[in-house]
């Protein structure tokens, strides 16, 4: 039996030619490869629930229903976005930002669409040219809902369809790594392409009304994505992935096989940094462009002025899964560096729980930050270490030219890899061993351009007009 580790899934998808198959016309195994390796992952090795939707509430409903009335109204524009409604509040402006696109969208003629997030959408946010994609939440789920509960024709086809192309690969998934998953994939599989086909339509009436020159996504693995970037291969639209954070090595979405020609990918991926041409492996025919990330560069310059580097400040990371270990070693180096300020920036869902869970903290030096007044860039400014596994500030904190110490725990070691071998970074097992490398500094370095591209909003518009046909 064979591990699910990204190599042997991919080895397993070019072996039974996966992503070549379609039903009705729909390349399903494209579609839903994220889902079905993590079910794989989920009954052999285990894996940490992502969490599940807030119950719903009649409020939002409605407001979704108002929001799927309104008409829209673009034409005739430069450049569609498209991402969730994942908004940042402004400290400054009170306004709900889009840290990815927001500004780059006002230096075009442009719209962007925003599918919400958990049935809602964030205002105020300050912009004149977002159209909320409530309708098509509402079409797909109805059809999704009707389908199941009177079997449906269509249902009963779309059904036939996945059973017949997946039988023999599913028997394979089961031989290979153990779970039998075919009943429970064939199901999602088919709600899946209700979604899409639903989804490919709605699209296709906002293409040609707004007929964009280009589309730049926001997580191309979407659904409303995955539709636009198939739209625009058929219609000769350009079509960009921004990149939303930093990929690593296991995350099933950023690799693939080099030789594979996949429809409903984008034709570009626009990445942070040159650093990810190392970790984001996409078909050869997907390109992969480092632009930077304006926003990043906009309140680095910010927070710096503000909060002035202090030599004698580390920052140490708390996550979820290793907050237990990280803080443990957090109070051992504030009881042996004295003359160190320490702070811990826990996970905000360890606000509640900290003081019960990890009292240790309490006994401590430890400068424990257990509330969200100030933004994490504020402590990476102020810092000159930062201590952390596999986590979002790692980048941010290199950015902000701290030193780095990396706590082998969890995925760290794996998902990593690639940065710590080229980088030299040090991976530490113990508060001993973190406490030796801040004495003897020997905190690992990273050049802050060599993390994040410099000039990105530049780099942005450059790629973009460029790009747009």
């Amino acid at each position: 039996m064979k591990e699910p580790t990204i190599e042997n899934f991919l080895a397993f998808e070019n072996e039974h030619k996966c992503n070549d198959i379609k039903v009705e016309g729909i390349p399903i195994w494209s579609l839903y490869r994220y889902e079905i390796h993590n079910a794989i992952k989920k009954y052999t090795v285990g894996r940490t629930a992502e969490g599940s939707e807030p119950p719903v509430d009649k409020k939002d409903l409605l407001e979704m229903a108002l929001n799927a009335l309104k008409p829209f109204t673009y034409r005739d524009v430069d450049v569609l976005f498209v991402c969730d409604a994942r908004r940042t509040k402004n400290a400054d402006t009170g306004v709900y930002e889009n840290i990815f696109i927001d500004e780059i969208s006002k230096k075009y003629n442009s719209v962007i669409l925003e599918h919400p997030e958990n049935r809602k959408h964030m205002t105020p946010n300050g912009m004149t040219n977002v159209f909320f994609t409530d309708k098509v939440a509402f079409e797909t789920n109805i059809a999704v809902a009707l389908s199941k509960r009177f079997h449906t024709k269509k249902r009963k086809s779309y059904e036939a369809g996945v059973r017949a192309a997946f039988k023999d690969i599913f028997e394979a998934i089961k031989i290979n790594f153990g779970p039998d998953i075919f009943d429970e994939m064939t199901d999602e599989m088919v709600d899946r392409l209700y979604y899409y086909e639903i989804t490919k339509r709605y699209c296709g009436r906002i293409l040609d009304k707004a007929r964009p020159k280009m589309i730049v996504e926001l997580c191309y693995y979407l659904i409303d994505n995955f539709a636009m970037s198939e739209l625009g291969k058929e219609r000769g639209i350009p079509t960009a992935e921004y990149a939303h954070g930093f990929a690593f090595l296991t995350h099933t979405p950023m690799q693939y096989n080099s030789d594979e020609h996949i429809s409903v990918l984008p034709d570009a991926h626009l990445t942070f940094s040159r650093s990810q041409e190392d970790v984001v492996h996409f078909p050869d025919d997907v390109k992969i462009v480092p632009v930077g990330f304006p926003f990043f560069e906009r309140e680095r310059e910010k927070y710096q002025k503000k909060y002035p580097r202090e030599e004698k400040t580390i920052c140490f990371v708390s996550t979820l899964a290793e907050g237990e270990q990280i803080s443990r070693i957090a109070a051992a180096v504030a009881s042996s560096l004295p003359d160190y300020r320490v702070i811990y920036k826990l996970h905000p869902k360890e606000f509640s729980y900290y003081k019960e869970r990890f009292p240790w903290l309490s006994d401590s030096r430890v400068d424990v930050i257990d509330n969200n007044d100030n933004h994490m860039f504020r402590y990476l400014a102020e810092s000159a270490i930062i201590v952390c596994t596999r986590t979002a500030a790692l980048q941010e904190g290199i950015g902000f030219g701290c030193k780095v110490i990396l706590l082998n725990y969890g995925d760290t070691a794996v998902n990593l890899k690639t940065l710590i071998e080229k980088e030299h970074l040090p991976l530490a097992d113990s508060a001993d061993e973190v406490i030796e490398l801040i004495k003897n500094g020997r905190a690992g370095s990273v050049a802050p351009d060599g993390m994040y591209e410099p000039n990105a909003m530049a780099n942005f518009m450059a790629y973009i007009e460029r790009t747009m046909i």
